[in-house]
């Protein structure tokens, strides 16, 4: 019978921790009888453990196996050895995972646990964290997202107005807003409504999984006779407006590969000495701070001066929670 996904990566685990005591390496035959597997799932797990790795990816930032001699051998880079801290985000990610277990779980002693060593990594942090996990709600029921979908589908095909709870990410902010929703699409694995926003007098595009609430009104509408969803069909789900910021960052060498596969040529001048400077549009800066503040010294802000002073001080604040572990 083949493995699930389930038992494959619990191999792989107990492999790396198993082997990882053992610097002169494991025969493969003894591994093999220790994980109750064959030398060639052994091999197979080997290959698979070669394509983990951490941001931005570079030969030097995966995790090295291999099998010499007939022994396995793994080595962690540097950065990959030293012990865990989590971002806010990174925090709240894991929270509102263990929130998302079915009814009754909640109470188990081991999930208490996980959730007080996780509020730990960060202190001081714990009211900002349960602020933030009070304006997302996961709901029990994997539906939801359909039947958002399927509510949209009908107002797109009736042209009716929607009333909806909607929440923005790069402020923090829950809004309630009137929609006349255009049409849907899909990109990147994310659901998007394009209409007319009332609150907003124009035409946006939403990501329907942000949608919290939403109800059909009797209203109707016309839209626009020129109107063509296809072209929202982008590279990437970003269209400018007046309030955009134009922001240049200094990218290293070690970054340029991987952000030549993220960014139009247009927006990326090469320098002298293989790096090069970006030009990102964004309407707002939050979520370019987490991004830049992830490669330290391979991303740098060279303008609005504006926003080098707000990186700065965001750096600082991060500095301050990391130097109480």
């Amino acid at each position: 019978m083949a493995d699930t996904l389930s038992q494959t990566v619990n191999r792989i685990l107990t492999m790396v921790a198993f082997v990882r005591r053992r610097p002169e390496g494991v025969p493969i035959r003894e591994l093999a009888e220790f994980l109750g597997s064959s030398p060639q799932d052994v091999a197979a797990d080997i290959d698979a453990i070669l394509m983990c790795g951490v941001p931005p990816y570079l030969p030097s930032d995966y995790i090295n196996a291999g099998i010499e001699g007939g022994r396995v051998f793994i080595s962690f880079a540097d950065h990959i050895q030293r012990p865990i801290n989590l971002t806010l985000q990174e925090a709240l990610a894991l929270l509102l995972v263990l929130r998302s277990l079915p009814v009754g779980a909640d109470a188990h002693e081991g999930v208490k646990r996980l959730r007080s060593k996780i509020l730990r990594l960060l202190p001081g942090r714990g009211r900002e964290l349960r602020r933030i996990g009070r304006r997302i709600q996961l709901g029990q029921d994997r539906s939801v997202l359909g039947r958002t979908l399927h509510t949209l589908e009908k107002a797109v095909a009736d042209s009716r107005e929607v009333h909806m709870r909607y929440y923005t990410a790069s402020r923090d902010a829950m809004t309630e807003r009137n929609l006349q929703p255009y049409g849907l699409i899909e990109h990147a694995g994310s659901w998007y409504v394009v209409g007319r926003c009332l609150l907003r007098d124009r035409e946006l595009p939403f990501r329907v999984d942000r949608i919290r609430q939403i109800e059909l009104t009797d209203r109707t509408f016309e839209p626009p006779p020129d109107f063509n969803i296809e072209s929202y069909r982008a590279a990437e789900m970003y269209f400018p407006t007046s309030r955009d910021i134009r922001v240049r960052i200094r990218i290293a060498p070690e970054l340029v590969r991987w952000i030549r596969e993220e960014r139009p040529p247009s927006d990326i001048e090469p320098a002298e000495d293989g790096g090069a400077t970006v030009s990102i549009s964004v309407t707002h800066a939050e979520w370019l701070l987490s991004w830049l503040i992830q490669h330290g010294t391979l991303a740098e802000v060279i303008r609005p001066i504006a926003l080098r002073r707000k990186m700065a001080e965001y750096c600082a604040a991060t500095l301050a929670v990391y130097g109480e572990h």
